[in-house]
C-alpha cells in the first residue's frame, strides 16, 4: 500500500503527497461525516488518499481517468450522475464493471494551478440518490474542502520555508558557515579544519572583511576547546593604556582607578579554551614583549602581581597589516612573529573568487528575507553582472551590508540594475566594456531622474524639479518621457 509514495524522494513529490499522512486523516474524516467515500488523487493522478476500496489504492495511478483528466486540465469541478450514460465514461474499459455509480469532484488549488482532485463516491443506488438529490450542496462542500487543503499546503509551504531561512540565520549566526566553492577559499578551510583539534597557534592573514573571525570562530567550533566559550579582543580598538590590563589582568591597587579586588584579564578568562587576538598588527610594542612570555611559559602575570598564573589556552590571531614591513620597521617583535606564524592561514578577497558571488548573493539574500521579512527572489543578469565586475574592497562585509541595503530599497521581487548604489555601478568598468558612453551617460541620467521623480508627482513639483536641475521645462518633460517616468 502506498508503495510509489514512499519509494519517490522528497524532492520528487507532488505538494499533495507531502501531506500524505494529514490528507489521509483528512478524508476520514470527511467520509465519517458524509457517510460517503471519499478518494483525492495528486495533478499525476497517483490516488494519494482514499477511503473504503479506494484505502488499499492508495499510491496507485488511477487509470482510465478521462473524467479527472478533464478537471485537472480544466480546472473546474465536475460531476457523475450515472456511469452507464456520462459523457465522462464513454469509451472507458471498465464502464459495464465500474464500482462507481456517481462521483462529484471539485479541483485542489496551489497559486492558482491544480495540484489535485477531491472527489466523493457512490458505490451504492442509495448513496448514488444522495448525490443526485445534493448536488449542490455536495460540490459547495468539496469546495470548502479544497480550500482548506489548499491552505494547509501553504501553511506547510511556508513553514518548511521558514525553518530552511531560520537555519540559514542560525548557521550564519554560529559564524563558520562560509559560502562558496573557490579553490583559495577551499584551501583556507580545509586547512582549518585539519588543524582545528591541534593547539598550535594560528595566523589568519587577509584584508578587512574577508572573515578572519569566521575562521577562527570556524577552528574554535571544531576543536577539543568547543564547550567553552571563545575568547575574542580587538587590539586596535581598546585604548592603548588599556590593552596590558584588558588581557592580563591586575590585582588590586596596582595602579590609580584599579577596581578593589583587581579584575581578571582576558588571558584568564580563556583557560581552557580559545583566545582570538583580532587586529595584533595593533598590539603596542611593551604588550608584545608580555605577551610573548605568556605564549612561551603558558602562564600570565597581572599587572601589580608577583605570582603567575599557569593557564592553558589556544591562541589564534589575525591581522590585516603587512607584518613582515612592520618586523623591518622595527614596530613588530620578530620573535614574536615567528612564535604567532606557525600555521599561517590566508583568506582571499572577493575580488580574487569572484566565483562565489552568486553563491554568496544567494545566501545573504535567504539570510536578511528571514531576518527582515522580505521575500526577494534573486538578482537580475544585469546587476549580478555589474555586482561580479565590482571589486568589493570590503570584502564579504561590504557585500552583507549591500545585500541587507538593497532589501529595503528594492521594489520588486528581483533586484534590478536601478537599484544597485550608484558608486557600484560606476565603479564597476566591466559592466560597461560593451556600453557607449551615450549609453553610460544615458543610465546614469535615467537613475537620477528615477531618484528625483516622485511617483505621483505634481505639476508645481515637476516645474521645481526642472528649476533645480537648471533645464527647462520641456527639457525635464522630454526626458522623463525618455524614460517612462511621466
Amino acid at each position: 500500500m502506498g508503495l510509489r509514495l514512499f519509494l519517490k524522494g522528497e524532492s520528487n513529490m507532488t505538494a499533495l503527497m507531502k501531506i500524505q499522512s494529514f490528507i489521509q486523516a483528512y478524508v476520514k474524516a470527511i467520509a465519517s461525516i458524509l457517510d460517503v467515500d471519499v478518494t483525492i488523487v495528486d495533478n499525476e493522478l497517483v490516488r494519494v488518499a482514499g477511503t473504503g476500496i479506494y484505502a488499499d489504492e492508495i499510491g496507485e495511478t488511477v487509470t482510465h481517468a478521462n473524467f479527472f483528466h478533464h478537471i485537472l486540465v480544466s480546472g473546474e469541478s465536475g460531476s457523475i450522475m450515472d456511469s452507464m450514460a456520462d459523457l465522462n465514461c464513454k469509451g472507458c474499459e471498465k464502464r459495464t464493471t465500474c464500482r462507481e455509480l456517481a462521483n462529484v469532484a471539485y479541483p485542489i488549488f496551489k497559486e492558482g494551478a491544480v495540484v489535485g482532485i477531491i472527489s466523493i463516491i457512490a458505490f451504492s443506488e442509495g448513496e448514488r440518490k444522495n448525490l443526485l438529490e445534493n448536488r449542490g450542496q455536495m460540490e459547495e462542500f468539496l469546495k470548502y474542502m479544497s480550500v482548506l487543503l489548499e491552505s494547509k499546503l501553504y501553511t506547510d509551504e511556508a513553514k518548511e520555508r521558514l525553518e530552511q531561512q531560520l537555519q540559514v540565520v542560525h548557521d550564519a549566526e554560529k559564524g563558520w558557515s562560509f559560502v562558496g566553492d573557490s579553490q583559495k577559499m577551499k584551501e583556507a578551510i580545509r586547512i582549518g579544519k585539519k588543524v582545528a583539534k591541534s593547539n598550535s597557534t594560528v595566523f589568519l592573514r587577509g584584508e578587512s572583511g574577508t572573515g578572519k573571525e569566521i575562521m577562527a570562530k570556524m577552528i574554535h567550533a571544531l576543536s577539543d576547546r568547543r564547550d567553552k566559550l571563545m575568547i575574542s579582543i580587538n587590539c586596535a580598538a581598546i585604548p592603548e593604556n588599556l590593552v596590558e590590563s584588558e588581557l592580563f589582568g591586575y590585582e588590586e591597587g596596582a595602579f590609580t582607578g584599579a577596581k578593589k579586588h583587581g579584575s581578571i584579564g582576558k588571558f584568564e578568562l580563556a583557560h581552557g579554551s580559545t583566545i582570538f587576538l583580532d587586529e595584533i598588527g595593533d598590539m603596542p610594542l611593551p604588550v608584545q614583549t608580555k605577551l610573548l612570555r605568556v605564549l612561551q611559559e603558558s602562564v600570565v602575570e597581572r599587572i601589580g602581581g608577583t605570582k603567575p598564573i599557569p593557564i592553558d589556552i589556544r591562541v589564534i590571531c589575525a591581522t590585516n597589516k603587512n607584518i613582515e614591513q612592520m618586523v623591518e620597521e622595527g614596530t613588530f617583535r620578530e620573535d614574536l612573529y615567528y612564535r604567532l606564524n606557525i600555521i599561517p592561514i590566508e583568506l582571499p578577497p572577493l575580488r580574487k573568487r569572484k566565483e562565489d558571488l552568486p553563491a554568496l548573493i544567494e545566501y545573504y539574500i535567504a539570510y536578511y528575507n528571514q531576518k527582515l521579512g522580505k521575500s526577494m527572489r534573486g538578482v537580475s543578469p544585469e546587476a549580478l553582472q555589474t555586482l561580479t565586475s565590482y571589486d568589493w574592497p570590503g570584502n564579504v562585509r561590504e557585500m552583507k551590508n549591500i545585500i541587507e541595503y538593497l532589501e529595503n530599497i528594492a521594489e520588486g521581487e528581483i533586484i534590478q540594475l536601478s537599484d544597485l548604489p550608484d558608486h557600484i555601478v560606476m565603479r564597476s568598468g566591466k559592466g560597461f566594456e560593451d556600453w557607449s558612453l551615450d549609453e553610460i551617460v544615458e543610465d546614469y541620467e535615467k537613475r537620477v531622474l528615477s531618484s528625483m521623480v516622485k511617483k505621483g508627482a505634481t505639476l508645481e513639483e515637476k516645474n521645481q524639479l526642472a528649476e533645480n536641475l537648471k533645464i527647462s521645462r520641456a527639457t525635464l518633460y522630454r526626458k522623463l518621457k525618455k524614460y517612462d517616468l511621466l
